[in-house]
């Protein structure tokens, strides 16, 4: 009777233990390569800053629109606030659609980035990255609507089989917009 006891507790203790060495090696791993990740996405953010406006410098601030908050970058040569770029996202087919939106002083769109579009579909939601879909938001500076062929003035036309993450990229350049108008209503912070 104690040996049925002891075959049926002896795998479940064992179990028990690999379980436990696991998480703890899981954990020892996340302390170690936390800082460097959150590094490395600070790096990227910066990078995706750059690309959308020039300037010499970048000030990273916060903003509070319908009760959320929103980072943004005042991008400045010397005094002059050039415009600012917007980290936003917005979900998508598969998750959320990261990206920075910037707006020059003159309220136009120079330039989208997209920074995570990972969890959309491969082959087609994740084309949304490409320059063929992006460049399309550079010089707008009204509010945009997704079209599947033939965009007018204030149209973009969805990337073929992805409405879902075209509208996600979309909405979040509105976003940056209505942020711009509020940040500009207000008076630079």
């Amino acid at each position: 009777m104690k040996n049925n006891v002891w075959n049926f507790l002896k795998p479940i203790i064992v179990l028990t233990l690999i379980a436990a060495v696991m998480a703890g090696l899981l954990g020892g791993t996340n302390l170690l390569t936390a800082e460097k990740i959150s590094q490395l996405e600070c790096q990227a953010e910066k990078a995706a800053v750059e690309k959308v406006i020039k300037a010499e410098n970048y000030d990273k601030a916060e903003l509070t629109y319908n009760d959320t908050k929103y980072t943004y970058f005042k991008a400045q040569n010397g005094s002059d606030t050039v415009g600012y770029a917007f980290t936003l996202s917005s979900n998508g087919y598969g998750g959320a659609v990261k990206c920075v939106v910037g707006i020059d002083a003159s309220g136009k769109i120079t330039a989208v980035e997209i920074t995570d579009v990972s969890n959309e579909t491969p082959g087609l939601g994740q084309n949304a990255g490409r320059a063929s879909f992006t460049d399309q938001f550079k010089d707008k500076n009204a509010e945009l609507s997704v079209v599947k062929s033939g965009a007018k003035e204030n149209e973009i036309q969805a990337v073929t089989g992805a409405t879902i993450t075209s509208k996600a990229v979309t909405n979040s350049v509105n976003l940056a917009m209505e942020l711009y108008k509020n940040l500009k209503g207000e008076g630079d912070k």
